[in-house]
C-alpha cells in the first residue's frame, strides 16, 4: 500500500493537476490574514469552509488522473480495485495535510488572532479541518469519472452540493414546518462550521459526538464506494 500511494503521489504531482487548488488555498490563506486581529474559530470556519472545496477538487483531478487503460494496469498490479481507490484517498489526504497545516499554523505564526492560542484551540482546529476535509473527499468520490463522463454537469452537481451542505442551517429556516428532513441528504459539513462559529470552543461531549459523527459519516461514505467500485468491476475493466 505504502508503495502505490507512494506512486499515485508522483504521479499527480508530475501532472501539475493540484497546483491550482493549492496555489488558490495559499493565496486564500495569505490575504484572509492580511488585516488582524482576528477572531480564532470564526476564521477556522472559514478555512474549513474552503479547504472543503479544495479537498474535492483534489479527489476529482487526482482520481481521474489515469484513463481506462493505465488504471486497469495499475488494478491488477495491486491486484484490487479497492486497494487503488483507497491508495488514491489516502493519498489525497496526505495532500490536505499540509494545507491543514499551513490554514493552523500560518496565523499563529503571524500573530493573526486577538488572544493567545491554546493547545487545545490547535487540537481542535486540526480535526474540524481534518474531518470536513476527509467529508469532501468522500463526497467527491461519487463525482468522479467512474460513474459519469459529463464533467461539467458532474462539477456543477458536485459544488451546489457541497454548498447546500454548508449553508445548511439557513436552508433548514427557510423551508415549511416539517420539511427539514429534505436536508438530511446532504453531508453534514455545516455541523462543523456550527461548532467553530464561536470564539471560544469547548472540548466537551457535544463537540466530541459531531466529530465522531462527522467521521462515521465520511467513513462510511468511502467504504460504501469501495463496495459500489467492486461490483462495477466488470465496467472498469
Amino acid at each position: 500500500m505504502k508503495a502505490l500511494v507512494s506512486y499515485m503521489l508522483k504521479d499527480y504531482l508530475r501532472s501539475y493537476l493540484y497546483v491550482p487548488p493549492v496555489s488558490l488555498f495559499c493565496l486564500w490563506t495569505f490575504v484572509a490574514y492580511t488585516y488582524v486581529p482576528n477572531p480564532i474559530f470564526s476564521s477556522y470556519a472559514v478555512s474549513c469552509a474552503v479547504l472543503y472545496f479544495v479537498a474535492a477538487w483534489l479527489t476529482i483531478t487526482l482520481v481521474n488522473r489515469e484513463d481506462a487503460t493505465q488504471f486497469h494496469i495499475t488494478a491488477v498490479h495491486a491486484r484490487s480495485f479497492n486497494t487503488v481507490f483507497l491508495s488514491k484517498v489516502i493519498g489525497v489526504l496526505i495532500m490536505i495535510s499540509f494545507l491543514i497545516m499551513l490554514a493552523v499554523l500560518y496565523p499563529i505564526l503571524i500573530g493573526a488572532f486577538h488572544r493567545s492560542v491554546t493547545l487545545w484551540d490547535v487540537l481542535i482546529a486540526i480535526t474540524a479541518h481534518f474531518l470536513i476535509s476527509f467529508l469532501g473527499v468522500a463526497v467527491s468520490l461519487y463525482f468522479t469519472k467512474i460513474w459519469s463522463r459529463r464533467k461539467l454537469s458532474t462539477w456543477l452537481l458536485l459544488v451546489l452540493i457541497l454548498v447546500i451542505s454548508l449553508v445548511k442551517g439557513g436552508v433548514v429556516d427557510s423551508l415549511p414546518s416539517g420539511f427539514s428532513f429534505v436536508t438530511w441528504v446532504f453531508p453534514p459539513s455545516f455541523a462543523i462550521i456550527d461548532v467553530l462559529s464561536q470564539d471560544t470552543v469547548t472540548a466537551n461531549g457535544q463537540l466530541f459526538s459531531t466529530f465522531i459523527y462527522i467521521l462515521g459519516y465520511a467513513s462510511l461514505l468511502t467504504v460504501i464506494f469501495l463496495v459500489l467500485v467492486r461490483k462495477k468491476n466488470a465496467f472498469l475493466t
